[in-house]
């Protein structure tokens, strides 16, 4: 009986730990390249939370196109309200956002 249990913590912990590396990167990531500057819970006038990013991708999430959708967006060279974080990314940062956006930004 001992036997199954420890099988069933280790079996639930490897799930635990192997689910958890993306979000953990792309939350790094986000630090990194600077995102939560503008992007955090705390107020900024001009830029919506991670939560809000990730609560409107809600509806193209699972969608055809809805990552390559996303990464556009993110690195569209603006005229009006040029955002320089933004153009800085490299298509591979934006693909990681993108990815950690649409799952809800954990």
């Amino acid at each position: 009986m001992a036997y199954l249990h420890y099988t069933a913590l280790s079996i639930a912990l490897a799930v635990t730990l192997s689910a958890s590396p993306l979000a953990q990167a792309s939350s790094a990531l986000a630090v990194e390249m600077g995102c939560n500057n503008c992007h955090s819970n705390a107020f900024h006038p001009n830029a919506p939370s991670f939560k809000e990013l990730a609560d409107h991708s809600a509806k193209r999430r699972g969608g055809n196109g809805a990552e390559d959708h996303l990464i556009g967006e993110l690195r569209k060279p603006r005229l009006v309200g040029r955002i320089g974080a933004h153009e800085h990314l490299s298509e591979e940062s934006a693909r990681v956002l993108a990815r950690w956006i649409l799952d809800g930004a954990h």
